[in-house]
């Protein structure tokens, strides 16, 4: 399942994109950005099935989240668009994922992650940032979880 924001923006001007093809300039679009993996259980005819997403968007993330119980959630991995010889993307489970205080500074991002087995605390753009009280935990990746160690 691929999910996207609703009403995103093409960057394309529209003499440039074909009729049949509007949907491209969105996903060229988030393409860009890092775009996270979800693992998370779902029931389904009475039993709990693995269900996997791909998400374009922090906040559509955090939607999720908001909707998806703890427990049934399995794993969380950020995939970064590289630009170098080799794969054209990396994936690293988060270990850890936080929502800021209300003290920290909205130039942080929606999201505060650890990634894997790195102790230290980084925002969307993998900047490094200080412990502050107050940050609401949505997922922790335990030992048998990937992520986890």
């Amino acid at each position: 399942m691929f999910i996207t924001a609703p009403g995103l923006v093409q960057f394309l001007h529209p003499s440039k994109v074909a009729l049949s093809q509007t949907h491209w300039p969105a996903i060229t679009l988030a393409l860009e950005r890092p775009w996270y993996l979800l693992v998370h259980d779902v029931t389904y005819n009475g039993k709990k099935v693995s269900q996997t997403s791909l998400v374009a968007w922090d906040h559509t993330l955090l939607d999720l989240l908001a909707q998806i119980p703890v427990a049934d959630l399995s794993g969380i991995a950020r995939l970064d668009r590289r630009h170098d010889v080799g794969s054209s993307w990396a994936l690293e489970w988060i270990g850890a994922l936080w929502t800021p205080a209300p003290c920290e500074s909205p130039a942080l991002g929606p999201l505060l992650f650890k990634l894997g087995a790195d102790p230290q605390v980084r925002n969307t753009d993998l900047l490094p940032v200080a412990e502050a009280p107050g940050r609401r935990l949505l997922f922790e990746a335990s030992s048998s979880r990937p992520g986890g160690g």
